[in-house]
C-alpha cells in the first residue's frame, strides 16, 4: 500500500505540473543542455549522453550551507548513504541501485580514489569538505569501461573548486549547532565547523588553499537498551588542500593537487550472548585515528581537434585503533592518461590507459601483513567511440581490458544508444544501455582467501537499463529509468572458515527510479524523486526497497532563500534479521545575504518531528537538531 501511495503521489505531481505549464512549451529549454563530464570524460551536453547523470551544482551547494557531501548525495534518486543520520564518526555505506560500497567508484577530479587497506577498498567521504567542492556528478549504471574496477552500480565524481580570475579571493565559513538524539534533546552547541578558502590568479599561476576543521560531541555511537546512558563519543577532523596550476601557454597547463586529511573518532561495539550468540550494543572505549595524504601531478594539452590529459596520483592512508592497537596502512599510486579526438562534429573517440599499484600493512590480533607481503597492480587500456548526429541519434560504444597481476585478464564493454526528438515542440530523450563491469578483490580479500581457492576472480556485473527524459517546458522536467543487474563470481565470506570466497550462482537486482522538477512560480521550485529496489532479501540488508524524497525551494526575497524537504525511507533489515522500521524526516534550511552577498547567514532545523529510528541496528541516530552559521566573502 505504501508503495502504491508513493507512486500515485509522484504521478499526481506530473499531471498537475503538466496542466499548469503546458501553455509555456515554446519557451527556450535549458534542462537537457547542461554540460556534464563524468559520462564521457570530456565536456558533453547532457542531452547527448545515453546514461543517467545527476548534478549537484554550485548553486545547490551554496543554498545548502551547513550540509555535507553525504547529506547532498542522500537526496539523489537511487542513492542511499547508510549511517548519514548517525554520529559523525559512523562508518558509511554507499548503496546505489542496490549495490554496496565495493560496487561504487568514487572519483576526485575524475581520478579513482580508494583505500587498499580497507576490507572493501572503498574511499571515506568523511575526508572531503563540501566547501572545497565546485560540483558533484553522479553517473548511474555500470561504467567500468571508462572508470575500471568498482564502477558496477555507479560513479560519484567530486569536482573540486577552481581558482578565481582575481588576484585574491577568500571566504570564511563557520557554524555551530546541537548534536542530540531523539531521547535526549539538548540545545547546547556540540557541533562546530570552520573553513577558510583562499584562491586567485597571479599571471600564469592560479592557486587554491583550503583549510577546514570540524568536530562534534554529545552523542554515543551505540544506543543503550537500558536506563544507563552510554558515554558520548567524540569526532574531530582537520583538512588542508592545495591546488596549483601553471599555464605554460594557451594550450598547455600543468598542475599539482595535494591534501592532508586527519580525523579521530570514538566508537562503540557489541557484546555477544554466549548461549544465543546474539549481539548486544555495548559501551566501548574505542578510538580510531585516520591520516590520509594525497598528492597528484596533472597535465592538460589541448590542440585543434582534441585534448590530451595526464593524471598521476599517490595516496598514503594510516588507520590506528585503540586500545586494540590495530594498525592499517594502505598505499596506492598510479596514472590515467587519455586523449579525446574529434574527427568531425558528429564523430569522436577517446583512448586511454590507467594503472594502479597497491600495497598494505596490517597488524592486528588476528593477522599480520607486512609491507610487500600482499600487493597487486593492474594496467587497463580502454577505448570509447562517440557518435552524435544532427538527426538526434547518439551512440556510444567502448571497451576496457583489465590486465591484473593476480587473476589475469578481464574484458568489459558498453553499448549506449540514445535519441533526441520532439513531440509537439516538447523535447524528449530516450536511452538504453547494455554494460558490463568488474570489481577486483581487495588486498585483504586476496590475503584471506580459502587455501583451496587458487585465485579469487573479479566480481562481474552485467547491467541493462532504459528510460526517458522529457522537458515539458522551461518549467518542468521528468525522467524515469528501469535497470536490471546480474552479479556473478560475487566476492563473499565463508563464516565457517572466516575466509574469503567467490560465491557461486547469479545474484540479481532490478528496479526503477523517477524524478520530477517543476518551477511552480518565479520564487517556488519543487523537486521530487522515488526509487524502488528489488533484489534477494539476504542482499537487501540496510537497503530500503522504497524511498521517496521531495524538496520545495522558496525565495522569500531577493536575498533570502528557504528550503523544506521531506523523505520517507522504507523498512529494512540488518544483520541477524533485525527489523529496522521505516522512518520519515522533515528538514528546513534558510540563508540570508547582506552587504551585496558579502555576508551570508544560514541556519537549519533537521528532523523537525524528532523521529525515533535506526539506520544500523543498535546504533544511535540524530533527533531534532539545529545548525547556525555565517559565510563571509573577502
Amino acid at each position: 500500500m505504501k508503495k502504491q501511495f508513493l507512486i500515485f503521489g509522484v504521478l499526481s505531481c506530473t499531471f498537475v505540473s503538466t496542466s499548469l505549464f503546458s501553455q509555456e512549451v515554446n519557451e527556450k529549454v535549458q534542462a537537457l543542455n547542461e554540460v556534464v563530464v563524468t559520462a564521457t570524460k570530456f565536456a558533453t551536453n547532457k542531452k547527448n549522453v545515453g546514461k543517467v547523470v545527476y548534478q549537484i551544482t554550485q548553486e545547490t551547494i551554496q543554498n545548502s550551507q551547513g550540509k555535507t557531501i553525504v547529506d547532498l548525495l542522500n537526496d539523489v534518486p537511487g542513492v542511499e548513504i547508510n549511517g548519514n543520520f548517525s554520529t559523525k564518526g559512523q562508518n558509511l555505506g554507499y548503496y546505489i541501485r542496490g549495490g554496496r560500497n565495493r560496487q561504487v567508484a568514487i572519483l576526485l577530479d575524475g581520478v579513482n580514489v580508494n583505500d587498499p587497506s580497507s576490507f572493501n577498498g572503498d574511499f571515506d567521504l568523511r575526508q572531503i569538505d563540501i566547501n572545497q567542492v565546485e560540483k558533484i556528478e553522479v553517473l548511474k549504471g555500470a561504467s567500468s569501461t571508462l572508470y575500471g574496477t568498482g564502477a558496477a552500480t555507479g560513479v560519484i565524481n567530486i569536482i573540486l573548486k577552481k581558482a578565481s580570475k582575481d588576484k585574491f579571493r577568500g571566504t570564511l565559513t563557520t557554524s555551530l549547532g546541537s548534536n542530540s538524539s531523539n531521547e535526549n534533546s539538548n540545545l547546547s552547541a556540540e557541533e562546530f565547523s570552520t573553513n577558510f578558502n583562499f584562491n586567485g590568479t597571479l599571471g600564469k599561476l592560479d592557486y587554491l588553499l583550503a583549510l577546514n576543521a570540524n568536530g562534534s560531541s554529545g552523542l554515543s555511537a551505540a544506543e543503550s537498551e537500558s536506563s544507563n546512558e552510554f558515554e558520548e563519543d567524540n569526532f574531530a577532523r582537520q583538512n588542508v588542500m592545495l591546488k596549483l596550476n601553471y599555464a605554460l601557454n594557451d594550450n598547455f597547463k600543468i598542475g599539482l593537487l595535494t591534501s592532508f586529511d586527519k580525523f579521530s573518532t570514538d566508537f562503540d561495539g557489541f557484546d555477544y550472548d554466549p548461549v544465543t550468540f546474539a549481539s548486544i550494543p555495548a559501551n566501548k572505549d574505542n578510538n580510531m585515528n585516520s591520516v590520509q595524504k594525497r598528492v597528484g601531478l596533472n597535465a592538460d594539452y589541448t590542440y585543434t581537434n582534441g585534448a590530451l590529459k595526464i593524471r598521476t596520483f599517490f595516496t598514503d592512508i594510516n588507520r590506528t585503533e585503540t586500545p586494540s592497537n590495530n594498525f592499517f596502512n594502505g598505499e596506492v599510486y598510479g596514472f590515467d592518461v587519455y586523449n579525446n579526438y574529434s574527427f568531425s562534429n558528429v564523430f569522436s573517440f577517446l583512448v586511454g590507459v590507467t594503472s594502479q599499484y597497491q600495497d598494505m600493512i596490517q597488524r592486528t590480533s588476528f593477522s599480520t601483513i607486512e609491507e610487500g607481503a600482499v600487493k597487486q597492480h593492474f594496467y587497463d587500456p580502454y577505448l570509447s567511440l562517440n557518435y552524435t548526429a544532427l538527426s538526434g541519434l547518439n551512440f556510444n560504444i567502448g571497451g576496457r581490458l583489465n590486465m591484473h597481476s593476480e587473476y589475469g585478464n578481464n574484458f568489459v564493454y558498453n553499448i549506449n544508444p540514445s535519441y533526441n526528438f520532439t513531440i509537439n515542440d516538447t523535447p524528449v530523450k530516450v536511452f538504453a544501455s547494455y554494460s558490463t563491469a568488474f570489481v577486483t578483490p581487495t588486498l585483504s580479500e586476496i590475503f584471506t582467501k580459502l587455501p583451496t581457492v587458487e585465485e579469487l576472480l573479479p566480481e562481474e556485473n552485467t547491467t541493462i537499463e532504459g528510460g526517458f527524459d522529457i522537458t515539458l517546458s522551461k518549467k518542468i522536467t521528468i525522467n524515469a529509468t528501469y535497470f536490471q543487474r546480474e552479479e556473478t563470481n560475487k566476492i563473499g565470506y565463508d563464516f565457517a572458515t572466516f575466509q574469503t570466497i567467490n560465491d557461486l550462482g547469479t545474484f540479481s537486482a532490478k528496479g526503477f527510479e523517477t524524478e520530477i522538477t517543476c518551477a511552480v512560480s518565479k520564487n517556488l521550485n519543487m523537486f521530487a524523486n522515488y526509487t524502488f529496489i528489488d533484489r534477494d532479501e539476504s542482499l537487501l540488508l540496510k537497503i530500503p526497497q522504497n524511498k521517496f524524497f521531495i524538496r520545495a525551494n522558496y525565495n522569500l526575497s531577493r536575498n533570502t532563500f528557504t528550503s523544506l524537504s521531506y523523505r520517507w525511507v522504507d523498512e529494512t533489515k540488518d544483520f541477524g534479521a533485525v527489523e529496522l522500521e521505516s522512518y520519515k524526516l522533515f528538514d528546513f534550511f534558510i540563508n540570508h545575504s547582506v552587504l551585496d552577498n558579502k555576508v551570508v547567514f544560514y541556519g537549519s532545523l533537521t528532523n523537525i518531528l524528532n523521529e525515533d529510528f535506526q539506520e544500523i541496528a543498535g546504533f544511535t541516530t540524530r533527533g531534532r537538531n539545529y545548525n547556525l552559521g555565517v559565510k563571509i566573502n573577502l
